[in-house]
């Protein structure tokens, strides 16, 4: 088991990520914290972000507790973590499982209320709508690729121009092949790319001509502040 006061032989900025994960790995519970804070918020805008496609107000909330469980997870399995992939790759496959876990006891949890309150014979579940995603995302471009991509789609294109993530790494993170990453990535582009091509003909101005937004366009894009 390493100490925690010698288990950083390297300056924190110059370590490299698959570097302080084995050091971690062996019980370097400082290397751990440094792996934490460079990721945490590239892992909470995912999660915000995926949950936020249910709606609800609480999706900003679920996403924090989704988020713990990820972090909490890397460091149980740190010892499975092969270095010759990159780290974040590895967090952001965990995060990913995390949030579709989440999803499916929210889908649950909402089946289970929705025959209670049929049950009842009350239209309590007909007064909550989905319609608003958490933080404002509708009026975004990532909140229109949340509402109208898959969760394949929208994780892909997610990793590919926010994270810069290669696509043998969201191969990994989809658990696909590289070619399976590359056709997901391309047809969420096609989609979105529609999908902007319609919300701009419904837009008041209708007479506009509709031009096409180029999808490198969203490489400039930040992901949504904290």
């Amino acid at each position: 088991m390493a100490r925690d006061d010698d288990c950083l032989p390297l300056p924190e900025e110059a370590a490299d990520d698959a570097a302080l994960a084995v050091l971690a790995a062996r019980g370097c519970t400082g290397s751990f914290a440094v792996l934490t804070a460079r990721h945490h918020v590239a892992i909470v805008h995912y999660a915000r972000r995926l949950l936020a496609r249910r709606g609800g107000p609480r999706a900003g909330c679920d996403a924090e507790d989704v988020v713990q469980e990820t972090f909490l997870r890397a460091w149980r399995e740190l010892g499975r973590y092969d270095p010759r992939y990159t780290f974040s790759t590895w967090l952001f496959t965990i995060g990913r499982r995390a949030c579709l876990n989440h999803l499916r006891g929210e889908r649950r949890h909402a089946d289970r209320l929705s025959r209670a309150a049929r049950d009842r014979e009350t239209d309590h579940a007909a007064s909550v709508s989905g319609d608003e995603t958490a933080g404002g995302a509708a009026n975004s471009l990532w909140g229109l690729a949340a509402r109208t991509l898959s969760e394949r789609q929208f994780t892909a294109l997610w990793l590919r121009y926010v994270e810069e993530m290669p696509a043998a790494g969201i191969a990994r993170v989809l658990a696909s092949t590289t070619v399976g990453a590359r056709l997901t990535l391309m047809r969420a582009r096609r989609r979105l790319e529609t999908e902007m091509r319609s919300a701009a003909v419904g837009s008041a101005d209708r007479t506009a001509a509709v031009t096409p937004v180029p999808i490198p366009l969203l490489r400039p894009l930040p992901p949504p502040a904290s």
